[in-house]
């Protein structure tokens, strides 16, 4: 059998999701494709790509303090 390469084992690690905790929030950072990157807040729907893994962090950064910025009823 033949064994990966370590572009194929470098991909599939692309391919798992970064997850960070934000407060009481959960940010889920996926790379897509082409060097592009989502971000999802409390597993809600990721609406944007970012170029890098860095802005789609800030980006849910923001997005998580602006959740928490709205008044709760």
């Amino acid at each position: 059998m033949k064994p990966r390469s370590s572009a194929t084992r470098f991909g599939a690690a692309l391919a798992l999701p970064l997850l960070f905790k934000v407060g009481e929030h959960a940010l889920s950072i996926v790379y897509v494709a082409d060097g592009r990157w989502t971000v999802s807040v409390d597993g809600g729907p990721a609406s944007q790509t970012f170029m890098t893994q860095v802005e789609a962090w800030e980006a849910g950064v923001r997005a998580a303090d602006q959740q928490d910025r709205q008044p709760r009823p």
